[in-house]
C-alpha cells in the first residue's frame, strides 16, 4: 500500500529530523502518493454520485417508492458485501477495484430493476405477491 508506506517513512523522517545537527533540514519535493490519495478521493466521490443518480433515476422509472426500495437496498448491501470480501481475501482497494464498484453498482441495479418488473408483472397476471 503506497499511502501507507509513504505515511510511515513521513513519520520516520520526522523521527530521524530530530536528530540532524542545527540548520540542516529536509524537505519531501516529490511525492506521487499525493495524487494517488486525490484521485482516491475522486473514486469515493463519483461512487456516491453514482448512487445519487442510479437513485433518482430508478425512482423516475419505476414511478413507485415502494417497487424502487428493492433496487435502492440492493446498492449498499452489495457495496457492504464486496467490501467485506476484499478484506477477508486481504486484497487493498485500488483504482480498478474502485473503479470496478461503481460498474458493479449498474450491474447490481439492473438486475434488481429486472427482477421487480418481473414480480410486478407476475401480480399483474394475477399470482399472489409471495410466489409472484
Amino acid at each position: 500500500n503506497a499511502l501507507a508506506a509513504a505515511a510511515e517513512i513521513q513519520d520516520k523522517m520526522k523521527e530521524l529530523s530530530r536528530d540532524f545537527p542545527k540548520g540542516l533540514s529536509y524537505d519531501i519535493v516529490y511525492n506521487p502518493t499525493e495524487f494517488v490519495a486525490e484521485s482516491i478521493q475522486e473514486v469515493y466521490k463519483t461512487i456516491l454520485e453514482a448512487m445519487l443518480l442510479v437513485i433518482i433515476v430508478i425512482i423516475v422509472f419505476l414511478q413507485s417508492w415502494r417497487m424502487a426500495i428493492v433496487p435502492i437496498v440492493a446498492i449498499p448491501v452489495s457495496l457492504i458485501g464486496t467490501l467485506a470480501v476484499l478484506y477477508a481475501a486481504g486484497f487493498s482497494l485500488n483504482m480498478l477495484t474502485l473503479f470496478g464498484l461503481v460498474l458493479a453498482i449498474g450491474i447490481v441495479v439492473d438486475d434488481a430493476i429486472v427482477v421487480v418488473e418481473n414480480v410486478e408483472r407476475n401480480i399483474a397476471r394475477g399470482l399472489a405477491p409471495s410466489p409472484a
